[in-house]
């Protein structure tokens, strides 16, 4: 290809202001190769300016930036600042998708600096870029900022170009967002009202559902229900029409969140669905965040536990791989990665709570078996990776049958729950316990000394024994008894696992059975492989 054929395709491309379609990315990137094939480094930066703006407008967020660099890159060296204030202000929407806004506003002002003194600017104006500053300062919470910049860049668009409806929309959009920040909810319907006449003079229809969203935001805060749920419907009805949605999903989170708030579960689920299904197509980190966010507030609102509790972990990694994301393409600033930090610490704490509700006995409020097996493995890992004791206990009730069939189930009942509360009593970070099954109680513990161990059996044996809870078919002077087995294990030359750890503490418990009851024994492995077991004094 001759050069002169290479600058009259770009030339054609450049004059895209549609959606762009397939095959027009396409014929971008076979020209980039022939572009570097012939060394024209000028059309190289513009045809990766080309490319970063296509993938902005069809929302790939990572195929944004790498183009942008490059852009930015080589006008820089060939001192082109018309170009480069325009790559710069890519550079800075790249930022911004991927919510680095910091980097965002260096960038949009290292553009407004290539600007300066430029008589004709390459596509890119001051009034667009300080829009671009204003909504990213907006997103940082910065509100006020936001709304001064943004009146001068209208102020100026409707002085110098009062036919530009396409950006007066936009800035006005923005600024309503900005005084909803500020709860200012009457002045952010104002602004809206303000330029219908502007939206009506426009066909980018993509432009007409982002205002339904903005507007039906406002209207939900500002507690106009009715009216808000109307533009939620049109928003929902516009969004099906085919184009990208990707720079309205926060505006639909906002909406979700507010119907969730309202009892609306259809719309929120609606809302849930366009963000699902576009964050499966799109498959970018930010999208999956939307879409779980909204999702794990519907099944929470609902009291699905176990259903947020699963989708609070998969946030959860989703976070975790957004800020490793962040690391790896260094696109991260100080206040985004401490944003993201602090939305994570928040988050763990609601999903140690689901988790505390998920795995707790509903009977007993001890944690239950499913906890058991979690806890035992995380306590055994260490032991071993520190070279530790680790140790349990078994118990249950005596002649459990007879005191239900003598008093009851209910009765039973309340007696496995004060049972449960006496072992409740001795945990601590390194104790704890769990309901087995029945009548019958595990406790698993980590770095404690035989003498403690035993120390906490007999603490639970004696609360009991003195509770006065009569039980007239326990030969034990009819009281309400338990018989305990214990085992301590030195981790540092063994390899137990949870089964031998609970068998060992079992065949102690069923030895305590088998010599009375109402007490407690040790299980001890002998030097020879054989193993005995103790009565603990005191019991």
């Amino acid at each position: 290809m001759e050069r002169s054929e290479l600058k009259e395709r770009v030339d054609r491309l450049s004059d895209i202001t549609q959606q762009i379609t397939a095959q027009q990315l396409k014929e971008l990137k076979y020209l980039l190769k022939e572009a570097e094939k012939l060394g024209d480094v000028y059309m190289i930066g513009k045809l990766n300016m080309m490319l970063s703006l296509c993938w902005f407008d069809l929302g790939n967020r990572d195929s944004i930036l790498p183009h942008a660099v490059k852009a930015v890159d080589i006008f820089e060296k060939l001192n082109d600042r018309k170009m480069l204030a325009f790559s710069r202000n890519l550079l800075g929407l790249a930022y911004r998708a991927q919510d680095s806004y910091e980097r965002a506003i260096e960038n949009y002002n290292l553009a407004l600096d290539a600007l300066r003194g430029l008589k004709k600017p390459y596509g890119i104006r001051k009034d667009v870029i300080c829009n671009n500053i204003a909504e990213s300062l907006c997103l940082m919470g910065e509100y006020r900022k936001s709304i001064r910049i943004l009146k001068e860049s209208l102020a100026e668009l409707y002085s110098k170009r009062p036919e530009d409806h396409m950006n007066a929309v936009i800035y006005a959009m923005n600024l309503s967002d900005a005084y909803e920040g500020l709860k200012q909810y009457d002045k952010a319907l104002e602004i809206l009202d303000n330029c219908r006449s502007d939206l009506e003079q426009m066909e980018r229809e993509v432009l007409l559902w982002g205002y339904y969203a903005r507007r039906c935001c406002v209207l939900y805060r500002n507690g106009k229900l009715k009216e808000a749920e109307h533009y939620a419907d049109l928003t929902i009805q516009s969004v099906n029409s085919g184009y990208d949605s990707y720079e309205f999903h926060r505006d639909f989170e906002k909406i979700a969140l507010q119907e969730i708030l309202a009892g609306d579960f259809r719309r929120a689920q609606c809302f849930a669905d366009i963000l699902t299904a576009y964050a499966e197509a799109n498959k970018h980190t930010i999208d999956q965040i939307f879409s779980k966010r909204v999702q794990v507030s519907i099944h929470d609102a609902r009291g699905e536990d176990a259903r947020a509790l699963a989708l609070y972990r998969e946030l959860n990694s989703l976070y975790k791989k957004r800020i490793q994301e962040q690391h790896e393409m260094q696109y991260e600033s100080q206040k985004s990665a401490a944003v993201a930090s602090q939305e994570i610490r928040k988050l763990l704490q609601r999903v140690r709570k689901s988790e505390e509700r998920a795995e707790r006995d509903p009977l007993t409020g001890l944690m239950n078996r499913s906890a058991l097996v979690k806890i035992t493995n995380r306590f055994i890992q260490t032991a071993e990776e520190k070279g530790k004791h680790i140790g349990s206990i078994f118990l249950d009730i005596d002649y459990f049958k007879e005191y239900n069939d003598t008093y009851g189930h209910a009765a039973g009942d309340e007696a496995i729950k004060f049972v449960a509360s006496a072992c409740h009593s001795v945990e601590t970070a390194t104790v704890k316990f769990f309901r087995y099954g029945g009548d019958e109680f595990f406790g698993i513990i980590l770095n404690h000394k035989d003498e403690e161990i035993e120390s906490i059996a007999l603490k639970i044996a004696e609360t009991l024994r003195s509770s006065g809870f009569r039980h007239e078919k326990n030969p034990n002077e009819q009281r309400l008894t338990v018989s305990i087995g214990i085992v301590n294990i030195d981790m540092k030359n063994s390899n137990y696992t949870i089964l031998e750890l609970s068998k060992h503490a079992d065949q102690a418990l069923y030895y305590a059975k088998e010599h009375g009851k109402n007490t407690v024994f040790a299980y001890h492995a002998l030097k020879n492989g054989d193993h005995e077991f103790r009565r603990v004094l005191g019991c």
